[in-house]
């Protein structure tokens, strides 16, 4: 049983679910800014750092997808 503060059980509610209003929504604005953040980190990482943080994300990303299937 979900804590009311978690939302509680949409199951169990009449009328379903009630939309959280106690959150900010995400924007345009929002997600651009952090699509900018992201790639200033790339380039960050590419130019200065040196970190092979690109190879790294793909291999993790590649071992999400394999756990996924798993899980299929």
């Amino acid at each position: 049983m979900w804590l009311p503060r978690w939302g509680g059980s949409c199951n169990k509610e009449p009328g379903g679910c009630r939309p959280a209003h106690d959150h900010l929504p995400m924007t345009n604005r929002i997600a651009l800014a952090l699509v900018a953040l992201i790639v200033l980190f790339l380039v960050a990482d590419a130019v200065w750092l040196h970190l092979g943080a690109p190879i790294f994300l793909g291999r993790k990303f590649a071992d999400f997808v394999e756990w996924l299937a798993f899980w299929r």
